[in-house]
This record gives C-alpha cells, structure tokens and sequence, in this order.
C-alpha cells in the first residue's frame, strides 16, 4: 500500500471506482457511524467525495495491508485535518476504512451536508 485507494477517489470527485475497491463484506467507519457492506460504504464514501474539496494528502504511515493517510480538505469556507485507516483483504481489496475529521466545528458543518445529500440519495439499506 503506497497512496490512499479513497483519497484518490476523493481527489478525482468520481466515486465510479468505489465498489470495485471494496470488499464485499467492507465497513466504513465515519465519525457518526458504521456503514457495514460494499454498497453502503461505496454509497457514503463517494457522498463525501462531492462535499470535500482541495482534498490533499500531507502524510502515510502503511505496514502491510493496513494505511494511515493524513490529509486536509475544504468544505466551504471551512479547512479540515483528517486521517483517513484503510485495511486491506490478502486480495488487495479495502475491508475497513476509518475517517477522522477535524475541528469539531467545520466538521459538524460538513456533516450538516451530508446529511442534507444523503436524504436526497439515501444509502442502500443493510443487508
């Protein structure tokens, strides 16, 4: 593992990519909750590409199949820090990914956002 899968997919703003990139059983972890399976983690995941902007990644730290990407982003007129934790299958394909944003208050701005986009698209429902 050498650049974030998801950064990348933030930086182009097309989300196409997403499933292809995540394991059937994947989970996305966000800092207001765990989306479990591949087609609703794709579908917040790639949410999220169409809020954040100038998404830059600053630092990684991989061992292996797991990655630590720092980066920072703008919502509005708001500039983010995160950290972004994927883990990887033995095949390569990302099983868990963890978002940390910060601070506190451009990311209860970001996440008023998506909750207004998300009630326009919903995710899937679990399965």
């Amino acid at each position: 593992m050498t650049d974030s899968l998801v950064l990348r997919v933030w930086q182009s703003k097309d989300a196409t990519p997403l499933p292809s990139l995540l394991a059937e059983e994947a989970i996305f972890s966000s800092p207001v909750a765990d989306y479990h399976g591949r087609a609703r983690a794709a579908h917040l995941l790639g949410t999220i590409a169409t809020v954040l902007d100038s998404v830059q990644q600053t630092r990684q730290w991989t061992d292996g199949q797991q990655g630590m990407f720092a980066f920072t982003a703008r919502f509005a007129d708001h500039e983010l820090q995160g950290v972004l934790r994927e883990e990887l299958s033995d095949t390569g394909s990302l099983t868990h990914v963890t978002l940390f944003l910060r601070p506190y208050r451009a990311l209860r701005a970001a996440i008023a956002e998506m909750a207004r986009r998300l009630e326009d698209s919903p995710p899937p429902q679990a399965a």
